[in-house]
């Protein structure tokens, strides 16, 4: 075929906060309305700082009805069909848009005793939105269910199997796990069991990091270096903890953690923990349940989601993360992300490569992840995906 097949690996979907409602069980609903409008205040002002509000008002000028396509599926077709995207996968939403889901189950999802009630019901609000927003396009829209994983393992395997049943493609977990238990302990094993059964994609995605004083300097510039930490802490837990060996057809996808220089250090630094040479031989024969390498689980069970790849300077990076381990993304709507100019940004990051492996880190190796309907897709990506000539005669210019 003469055009790429892209499924995007990183996109943001949610309703605006007060539409949430109807979602939510009806306990909620008093406090639910006593709190939104606080919420969204918070939202605005965290934004303020986080994003820079001139620059975001900007944004919201420039691009103007597309960012409703968060919502909106007519105009969110319309934005696929002119980024070239066949599909893409759906993480819940955080601060850019201020159409997070309620009580906090959004992409920055802190763990709380106090608030997991709260954010379970938050959480199934945005799920059962969700399926319905995926169940009008079911062959472009991968959603991902939003699972609190860390307080009640009964309801997260309810959730699982509900998520499911009802369409969803994967689910979304809580990177960020201080004061409850990571994801190396061996209670979750039923949690992998019944994941890798299902054939569910298990994501953690950037954006949940501990409190900072916002209003000190310094605080972001301490965020973008520490984020991919926090991000990717599960994947050093599971490897040591045995969840690779036990479980070798679980897939986890880890989106957004500046994959490109972040990943192969990694995986370089658990190789040589795991040698047990002098320096680490000492801590023990903490490696005895692991018959691989640590990077030989991630060539078999991790994928790296690399929202808006930056260009070629990163080239090699790939190759040392592995071409077949990698799903690029879009992250639209955020403005971080490739939209509006999806085109220039595709060929600035993967223009040049060989053919087989563009189209590999596009789309196909997503359709080694997630349970799709394969010709489906050729079929919309025979309509508006890039094509192929265009990244030859750029190449060659």
């Amino acid at each position: 075929m003469d055009r790429y097949l892209v499924i995007s690996s990183d996109g943001h979907v949610g309703l605006p906060p007060e539409r949430y409602r109807e979602y939510l069980d009806s306990k909620y609903h008093a406090l639910f309305d006593e709190t939104v409008q606080k919420e969204i205040k918070a939202r605005e002002e965290h934004e303020k700082r986080f994003l820079i509000d001139d620059f975001n008002n900007k944004w919201r000028a420039k691009v103007g009805d597309g960012l409703e396509g968060a919502w909106d599926g007519t105009i969110r077709n319309r934005i696929l069909d002119g980024d070239g995207v066949a599909a893409e996968v759906l993480f819940p939403d955080g601060i850019t848009e201020r159409n997070a889901p309620p009580f906090g189950a959004d992409i920055g999802l802190r763990p709380s005793a106090d608030r997991a009630e709260l954010q379970w019901a938050g959480a199934r609000a945005h799920n059962r939105w969700l399926a319905e927003f995926c169940q009008d396009d079911p062959h472009r829209r991968i959603g991902l269910a939003v699972v609190p994983a860390l307080y009640d393992l009964d309801e997260t395997m309810k959730e699982i199997r509900w998520a499911a049943e009802n369409g969803l493609k994967g689910v979304f977990f809580p990177a960020f796990t201080e004061g409850f238990d990571m994801y190396n302990h061996t209670k979750y094993h039923k949690v992998w069991a019944m994941l890798e059964e299902m054939n569910l994609p298990l994501h953690f995605h950037s954006g949940a990091a501990p409190g900072y004083d916002t209003t000190q300097p310094g605080w972001i510039g301490t965020y973008l270096c520490e984020f991919a930490f926090w991000m990717t802490r599960p994947l050093w837990g599971m490897t040591f903890g045995g969840v690779f060996e036990e479980y070798p057809k679980l897939k986890v996808c880890f989106t957004e953690a500046g994959g490109e220089f972040w990943f192969p250090w990694i995986m370089q630094l658990m190789d040589i923990r795991a040698s047990a040479k002098h320096t680490s031989g000492k801590l023990g024969d903490y490696y005895a349940n692991m018959s691989m390498k640590p990077s030989e689980y991630f060539a078999r069970n991790v994928w790296v989601g690399c929202s808006a790849l930056p260009d070629e300077e990163t080239t090699q990076s790939y190759y040392d993360i592995g071409i077949d381990r990698i799903l690029w993304g879009t992250d639209y709507p955020h403005p971080e992300g490739t939209w509006p100019n999806t085109a220039e940004k595709m060929f600035a990051s993967l223009g040049g490569l060989p053919d087989d492996d563009i189209q590999k880190m596009l789309g196909t190796n997503a359709l080694e992840v997630y349970d799709l309907d394969e010709k489906a897709l050729w079929d919309i990506a025979a309509k508006i995906g890039p094509r192929r000539e265009a990244f030859i005669k750029e190449a060659a210019e």
